[in-house]
């Protein structure tokens, strides 16, 4: 039988609480692949649930060296984080938890930083040579442990490559340390929702392992935008902007994820302040990475000028009820948002507001100004917290200048812009609206 196999027939029982015969299975399951670290993971929950704490934090300090070895961080990180729980105040586990954020840590540009080779202490040999699956009671235990506690020699990281530790290398160490033992750890079966579209964002979402769809509501009809796996972040610009989330996200298979609650970054922050600039920062880079791959205007820049691009642009949050432009005045510069939403508003002819829509993430305002001279005929403001890219007056000028295409994107967007004005203003000769809403990028 396979290793697979074997790790499928113990996860059958322990549904089924047959707990002293799964460990059999899984313990037998690492013995003939060693480098099987989910067998290793489910096998201390085994001995969790057979009241032997002690062996099973041995068995995942095992896993997480082993996992750390071959590169996979978050997952040595989850399985410091299950013994953890098991024992807060582990010394070997918080050790192991400096070598993986040493591993990622940013000292050499392009490089990897990879600390002194500290191998974890071999308690046992591993040399077992029975099927623990014919075993039962203290000397199943026993053999199971020689097995599970035995390290995984078999893995050697590229010392030339940095592995990916999405926000988590971005923080002191200790403020690191600190955040795996107070975030949650979920392992999550398919088909469940992790976060909804509407709800308030108070959450940091970070899959180990696994795979979720993102959907978007969409003319009533749910529409997949993309698909998450082991790496993957999410939410962070909610909790930073307030802003609902903008999407759905679900399991499609079995997914192992950490949750970063705003109470666990408040109660690290009161130690750590540098801890909220690092968040700030970390979620800028991925706005300014989604920017470059997503929005509209930029598709009109050569791919290699991006980046280059984007170093003119500015990150602004623009707080609740604030104007980004005001009518009547010059604006100045181009706002893109990022999160949040602002809403367009005009004053209309027969008396009172008219509403002309809402700007979310990816739309522009202040174009048709920048591009005709005019002064803003409609007032721009956010309905929350938003963040948006924003480019000087100045700076446009230069970038449409440099990029002709660019200039032909936007003219062409405030034409569409200004008919849809003329259809939801009266009289219609009223035409001279700057900052309208975007058509729909759906």
């Amino acid at each position: 039988m396979s290793g697979s196999s074997l790790r499928e027939l113990g996860m059958d029982l322990a549904a089924e609480n047959q707990w002293e015969k799964a460990l059999g299975v899984f313990a037998e399951a690492v013995r003939r692949q060693p480098a099987d670290h989910r067998s290793r993971m489910l096998a201390a929950r085994a001995f969790e649930k057979l009241s032997e704490p002690e062996r099973a934090v041995t068995t995942l300090h095992a896993c997480a060296e082993g996992l750390l070895r071959r590169d996979y961080l978050l997952s040595a990180i989850a399985a410091c984080k299950q013994a953890l729980t098991l024992s807060p105040n582990e010394k070997r586990l918080k050790e192991t938890l400096h070598r993986i954020h040493a591993r990622a840590a940013k000292t050499v540009a392009g490089k990897a930083s990879v600390p002194p080779p500290l191998p974890p202490q071999e308690l046992f040999d591993g040399k077992v040579q029975e099927d623990l699956m014919s075993l039962q009671g203290a000397a199943l235990s026993d053999a199971a442990i020689n097995v599970l506690a035995a390290p995984d020699t078999g893995g050697t990281a590229d010392s030339e490559a940095r592995p990916p530790l999405p926000l988590f290398a971005d923080l002191e160490r200790d403020a690191f340390v600190e955040l795996v033992s107070c975030m949650a750890y979920r392992e999550v079966p398919p088909g469940e929702v992790i976060s909804g579209e509407g709800q308030g964002g108070d959450t940091i979402f970070v899959i180990v392992a696994g795979k979720s769809e993102v959907t978007r509501q969409i003319d009533g009809q749910p529409k997949t935008l993309a698909f998450l796996g082991g790496g993957s972040i999410f939410g962070e610009l909610a909790m930073l902007t307030g802003a609902p989330l903008t999407a759905t996200v679900t399991t499609v298979s079995e997914t192992d994820l950490f949750e970063i609650r705003r109470l666990d970054l408040n109660q690290i922050a009161r130690s750590h302040p540098s801890v909220p600039q690092t968040l700030t920062a970390f979620a800028q880079n991925r706005m300014a990475k989604n920017l470059m791959a997503t929005s509209p205007l930029f598709q009109q820049v050569p791919e290699a000028d991006r980046a280059r691009v984007l170093t003119r642009f500015l990150f602004k949050a623009v707080q609740a009820n604030e104007k980004a432009l005001t009518e009547g005045e010059h604006p100045s510069g181009l706002f893109l948002v990022l999160a949040g939403e602002l809403v367009v508003q005009k004053e209309d002819p027969a008396g009172g507001m008219v509403s002309l829509g809402i700007l979310r993430e990816g739309d522009i305002a202040g174009e048709i100004s920048l591009l005709t001279g005019l002064r803003a005929t409609a007032t721009v403001l956010a309905t929350r917290k938003t963040a948006a890219a924003f480019l000087e007056r100045n700076a446009f000028h230069e970038l449409v200048k440099e990029f002709p295409q660019v200039k032909t994107y936007l003219e062409g967007l405030s034409e569409r812009r200004l008919k849809m004005i003329g259809e939801a203003l009266r009289p219609a000769e009223i035409l001279d609206a700057d900052e309208l809403v975007v058509e729909g990028q759906g």
